[in-house]
């Protein structure tokens, strides 16, 4: 009995301390119907802000891709637009090597036949490297690949063989090209021509790396060899051809100067026996007349005579002085508006006695106009004085590759400056040319248009 009593005591207290932990927690239905609407609410707020969030970062996402293709693009276009600027870099470099590699200053001391022969040693230099075959390189390990497939003896031997005939076209190909190339040289396309053999060169090895082989540097820069000397060859033949014209023109004109001395002496001994003739027979009719009128005449006329007997042994001795000294002439400055267009002289040498006959010589039927003077220089050394004037202008010379013309561009001025400076400073110069047939030809073809 007191057993149950307890337990009932115990089981109050338990349902009172259980009422009011319920009683804690309890909350109103209207409370909790508020707490959820807030907390909704909320979760609305932040699905919004999440929804705008992550439209920002696609708009942003879609801009920096957006920038980073048109970067992309844009280092694309400068990467294409610095490549090819390299390229052509590259292709001029490359014909600057070649130029360099390949310059005439190596044969300037040769003649044509030194060159033909250099070419006859270069000749046999290519039959030797053709002969020990290395004209054309193999490339092994490219070929054993090939013949390491499943191939019996008898086919390997067949591509052995196949790679020797072509080894043998490759070689009769570029030769072929190459004397083509040579035959079609002139003083104007040897660049062009020598790029036509680069690119004959690098088509053909291209062609051909199919079968595992190529051109030898060797032999296309043995090619390249040949390509400047037969130009040089050209050029030295031109050059000796121009040598032996100025020779042979030189030589006539050292004749036309002997005839010119040997014809002044003669002259002048001529008119030296005339005066002391007439001088003789003067003293003779002086001698027998006693009229003091007659006798002052032929007094006269004797003293006229010895004057003139003075004057012809001094041109005598000029013209002996003359023909002792090889380098006494004239150098003369001279323009042909009508031909060659104004600031256009040619400063040339004579040893005539009288220049303006070599002037009439140059004013022929070679030129439309005929020459005007701007200047005679005698001079004891007149090749020194020509030198001089060649050297000083040699920059302004029209003709490069023939100075022997004397045609230089430059101002009359400047020639006078210098022959002042060098030579004589009383030297005279005309600085207007007449060109009289040149302008008169002008104002008759404005007449008639």
């Amino acid at each position: 009995m007191i057993l149950i009593i307890i337990i009932l005591i115990f089981t109050l207290i338990f349902q009172q301390v259980q009422f009011k932990g319920f009683a804690k927690k309890y909350v109103p239905l209207d409370s909790l119907e508020l707490e959820v609407q807030k907390k909704q609410k909320i979760l609305c707020e932040l699905n919004d802000n999440y929804q705008k969030r992550e439209d920002e970062l696609k708009k942003t996402y879609e801009t920096l891709e957006n920038d980073k293709q048109s970067k992309y693009s844009l280092l694309a276009k400068n990467i294409d637009s610095q490549m090819t600027e390299l390229n052509s870099e590259l292709k001029i470099l490359t014909n600057e090597v070649l130029n360099r590699r390949y310059t005439f200053s190596d044969y300037d001391g040769l003649s044509s036949e030194e060159c033909k022969n250099k070419l006859s040693i270069l000749k046999l230099k290519e039959q030797d490297l053709i002969k020990n075959d290395k004209a054309v390189e193999i490339h092994w390990l490219e070929l054993n690949k090939m013949t390491n497939m499943t191939l019996d003896n008898r086919l390997k031997k067949s591509l052995e063989k196949i790679t020797k005939n072509n080894i043998k076209l490759t070689i009769r190909c570029f030769n072929a090209e190459c004397d083509n190339i040579i035959l079609g040289i002139s003083i104007k396309n040897i660049d062009s021509m020598r790029s036509k053999m680069q690119r004959s060169y690098d088509s053909i090895n291209k062609i051909i790396s199919i079968n595992s082989i190529s051109i030898a540097e060797a032999f296309l820069e043995l090619k390249l060899e040949q390509l400047n000397l037969v130009y040089t060859y050209e050029l030295k033949k031109e050059q000796e051809k121009e040598i032996q014209k100025a020779i042979k023109e030189q030589m006539l004109e050292e004749e036309k100067v002997r005839r010119e001395i040997e014809k002044e002496k003669a002259k002048i001994q001529k008119d030296q026996d005339q005066c002391s003739s007439e001088i003789n027979k003067l003293m003779k009719y002086l001698q027998k007349t006693d009229n003091d009128v007659e006798k002052q005449l032929y007094l006269d006329k004797i003293k006229e005579l010895e004057n003139k007997l003075r004057e012809l042994e001094s041109n005598k001795k000029t013209v002996l002085e003359r023909e002792a000294n090889a380098k006494a002439g004239y150098v003369y400055i001279i323009s042909n508006i009508g031909s060659f267009g104004e600031d256009v002289y040619k400063i040339g040498m004579t040893r005539r006695l009288e220049p303006m006959d070599r002037i009439k010589e140059l004013s022929s039927a070679s030129v439309p106009f005929e020459f005007d003077v701007h200047a005679m220089i005698f001079s004891v050394d007149a090749p020194s004085l020509e030198t001089t004037l060649h050297q000083y202008f040699n920059k302004q010379s029209i003709n490069r590759i023939n100075p022997r013309k004397e045609f230089f561009k430059v101002s009359i001025d400047e020639i006078e400056e210098i022959v002042k400076e060098k030579y004589n400073n009383t030297v005279e110069f005309t600085k207007i040319p007449i060109a009289r047939e040149y302008r008169q030809s002008i104002a008759l073809l404005g007449q008639t248009a």
